[in-house]
């Protein structure tokens, strides 16, 4: 096997530094260069950042081949992959560059693909007309926990009676994770309603807090993101009450914790029996060297490219959105539109 060669945009903590400095006893992959290396088909074949300092310090550190020096440089050469690591801001003018420039085979990108929705759509287009996989990283769809939830919600039609989620860190980063998790177990939502949101200053955004309506349910978003605090903790957590139990996803997603439904103590009533709840972990840990994975098999034309696509970002966008827009006027809003790969 000879490993597909990568470039990677960007040289900050997702690249990599998230697993150079994770504790000793955690063997988890948390970055892009930490899935490709631990996946095993893949050589870091150049790295750029715009600060040449932070470029030497990840070439150090993962023994990647060559920093050029410019951007326009790397998009004269050829790789099978493109990793797009750096802020939320530039992702959209440096994907399209990119993309024209034609100079490889799969582009794996840090979600938001870009922060306005005529923009994602664009970026769509251009992957199509050059036939580049765009794959933006919602690296909780190879995670088996989520999607033994998403089967537990298909084969038990209407068994999903609530769901409640908190997040942090900005609806457009963040956010559109948390959007994602559900749309991935729950499906596309039928409208959305927003009714209050709290300022992060560290991305320089709101996390707004909303609801999902579903047929027969809704899923209640809330942040732990709060001007009196600034900053409290890293929260991602989903909590799933079934007809016959409850499942949460808890630890950022690193555990799952199922609780039974039980008689109480006195006869003809049913509670949730959080007393006898299991807890077990998910592959969460592992889940970027899944992403590294599906990106592998995607470049060699081994799959076809399915999972987490420009139009599945659009939708999430979409969904992002509309939460704005109803926080503005109040209404309740979603509309997918008439083009049907936007459903």
């Amino acid at each position: 096997m000879i490993p597909l060669s990568v470039a990677i945009i960007g040289a900050g903590n997702i690249a990599g530094g998230f697993d150079v400095n994770r504790r000793a006893d955690d063997d988890g992959v948390y970055s892009h260069a930490g899935a490709y290396r631990a996946h095993g088909g893949f050589r870091l074949a150049t790295v750029f950042d715009a600060d040449p300092m932070r470029a030497a310090a990840f070439q150090a550190a993962w023994q990647v081949h060559k920093i050029p020096g410019s951007l326009d440089e790397l998009l004269a050469t050829r790789h099978d992959v493109v990793s797009v690591c750096t802020p939320d801001s530039s992702h959209f003018p440096i994907l399209t560059a990119i993309l024209k420039a034609n100079c490889c085979k799969t582009i794996f990108a840090e979600k938001p693909l870009a922060l306005e929705l005529e923009q994602i759509a664009e970026i769509a287009e251009l992957a199509s007309q050059r036939g580049i996989a765009v794959v933006c990283n919602y690296q909780r769809r190879y995670e088996p926990a989520h999607e033994e939830l998403r089967r537990r919600v298909l084969d038990h039609p209407g068994s999903l009676l609530s769901v409640c989620g908190h997040y942090m860190k900005g609806l457009r980063h963040i956010g559109t994770t948390m959007i994602d998790s559900i749309v991935q177990i729950c499906g596309l939502p039928d409208a959305v309603q927003a009714f209050s949101r709290a300022y992060n200053a560290a991305v320089d955004d709101y996390s707004y807090e909303f609801v999902l309506l579903y047929p027969g349910f809704t899923a209640v978003v809330k942040t732990v993101d709060a001007k009196s605090v600034g900053y409290a903790y890293h929260l991602f957590e989903l909590d799933l009450l079934f007809s016959d139990g409850r499942a949460t996803l808890v630890d950022i997603s690193q555990g799952l914790r199922e609780s039974p439904v039980t008689d109480y103590v006195y006869s003809g009533v049913k509670i949730l029996n959080d007393r006898e709840s299991v807890y077990k972990g998910t592959g969460y840990r592992h889940s970027m060297i899944g992403a590294a994975k599906y990106v592998y098999d995607v470049t060699c034309g081994y799959i076809a490219h399915t999972v987490n696509t420009p139009h599945a970002a659009y939708n999430n966008a979409l969904i992002a959105t509309a939460i704005g827009t109803s926080f503005q006027d109040g209404s309740v809003k979603l509309n997918f539109g008439m083009d049907s790969w936007k459903r």
